[in-house]
């Protein structure tokens, strides 16, 4: 079987180069004409580009006989979603798959940033996904149909030393969960994918690690599990993946039966704190779930 994206039209962010660019150019050669985002600039989000980054990967794909245009807009702003989406609908005429790649980081000690890095990694990683996800929503309820894929990262759990990109990408995971319980009832189906890739973000990082990576975990594996997800073949939503090097394993958060008092107090938590951390015995905590007890 070979899945198939024909008179389908995707929009992937960040999709000059690395994972975006393998996850454009993948569906283009499978039938999908796809919008190819990328500002062109810098891993920190502050430092601008131009198209020609953009441009490259529509080339590619026209020369090989798909349809693309590219986009330069920087992502984090309602503005620039609209414009995206609007630019996709000029030129196609609807939008069936968007995958929220693009994303950047800076490193440092949780307080070394200035408040326009923080900032400017909190509006690409999260606040562009969340902007550019509600401009395609009513076009995809309309049509009954739609797949999202919210690139995240294994920094959800903490990296150090990449606070501002940690709370970005964690904050993904309640955006997608919430889309997704609202999507379900006319076919839109949103899931994550923590990808380990070797990327420019990865050059930043320790040598070793990412000599590994780019030995071992080419972007394009990743990107032939994003494009599954992106297909009609797929029946997940909400729920998250951990692709890298081959593997993809679903990631969800687990809650144990814990500690119960009625009267709780902090000196009762004191006395039962282990019982409420034990871990021996959990289960899946699903989406929707309020929490209340009993």
């Amino acid at each position: 079987m070979t899945l198939r994206f024909d008179d389908q039209v995707a929009i992937v962010t960040g999709a000059g180069r690395g994972m975006g660019r393998d996850i454009a150019q993948q569906l283009a050669r499978r039938g999908a004409k796809v919008l190819v985002n990328d500002y062109g600039g810098a891993a920190s989000t502050l430092t601008p580009g131009s198209i020609e980054v953009a441009q490259g990967v529509v080339e590619g794909i026209v020369a090989e006989g798909g349809l693309a245009i590219a986009d330069s807009s920087m992502v984090g702003t309602g503005e620039s979603a609209a414009a995206i989406v609007a630019r996709a609908m000029e030129a196609f005429g609807r939008v069936d798959i968007l995958v929220n790649n693009a994303g950047g980081s800076v490193v440092g000690e949780l307080d070394a940033f200035e408040d326009a890095e923080i900032e400017g990694v909190l509006r690409t990683n999260l606040i562009g996904p969340y902007m550019l996800m509600r401009r395609a929503w009513p076009i995809m309820r309309a049509q009954g149909y739609g797949r999202i894929v919210n690139i995240m990262s294994g920094a959800i759990l903490g990296l150090g030393r990449h606070a501002p990109y940690a709370a970005g990408k964690a904050g993904l995971i309640g955006l997608n969960a919430d889309a997704a319980l609202q999507g379900a009832a006319f076919g839109v189906l949103v899931n994550g994918v923590c990808p380990v890739a070797y990327s420019r973000l990865a050059k930043g990082g320790p040598q070793e690690i990412a000599d590994r990576l780019k030995q071992h975990y080419p972007p394009a594996l990743v990107a032939e599990a994003v494009v599954y997800l992106c297909s009609r073949e797929n029946p997940a939503t909400g729920e998250i993946f951990h692709v890298g090097g081959g593997r993809v394993a679903r990631y969800a958060l687990f809650g144990n039966e814990g500690f119960y008092d009625p009267q709780l107090t902090a000196e009762s938590l004191a006395a039962h704190f282990d019982q409420a951390r034990d871990l021996t015995s959990v289960a899946p905590v699903a989406g929707g779930d309020t929490g209340l007890r009993p």
